[in-house]
Order: structure tokens, then sequence, then C-alpha cells
């Protein structure tokens, strides 16, 4: 398993990996407002997955966590949601999950 020092290199590695194997990625990245505060703008519910890759046919939905931390019951009704779609896959991915991850961005 690898080592990463925050969420943040989590995510970076996991986002070069998914462009090195030809996957098209979608992140939504937080932007500081006038008064300081790290916002998402968004229109619609909350919770929306972290992560939406394709390649292939494959549509991937994905929520990222630190090791021991749960989705947020916003972000759970989205992966729900999502999970009850044809068609797609929805994974919540820690960094102890990187074997898998290499394995399903193959």
């Amino acid at each position: 398993m690898l080592s990463f020092a925050s969420e943040q290199e989590f995510q970076r590695t996991l986002l070069e990996l998914a462009r090195l194997k030809g996957w098209r990625v979608h992140h939504t990245r937080p932007a500081l407002d006038r008064r300081g505060r790290w916002l998402t703008p968004i229109q619609g519910d909350a919770g929306f997955p972290d992560l939406v890759l394709a390649r292939g046919g494959r549509v991937l939905f994905v929520e990222l966590k630190r090791e021991g931390r749960r989705p947020s019951p916003q972000q759970q009704a989205w992966l729900d949601a999502l999970a009850g779609c044809a068609g797609v896959e929805v994974y919540v991915w820690t960094p102890r999950d990187w074997s898998a991850i290499v394995a399903i961005l193959g």
C-alpha cells in the first residue's frame, strides 16, 4: 500500500493514474470566497461524489475518504441514488484501497 501525506495527495495521485490510463476526469474544486471561506459552487443537492471518471463505456462515481472516515448523509444519499442507476459504478475509496484502485482503473 502506498502512503499519502494528505487526502489531497491521495486525490492528486489517483487523478494522475486515471489520466495515464486514459480516463476522462471531472473534479469540482472548492474556491475561496471574498469572506475567506472555502466553498464548492454547485447548483443542486449537496454531497455529489468527488470524482466522475469515464472511459470505454464505463462511468465511475467516486467518493474519496481518509482512513476511518465515512460519507456524510448527503454523500451517502448520492452514492445510493447513483448505485441504483444502470451502467454506473460507485465507489468509496481510501488510501488502503490503492491496489484495488489500480486494478479498477487498469
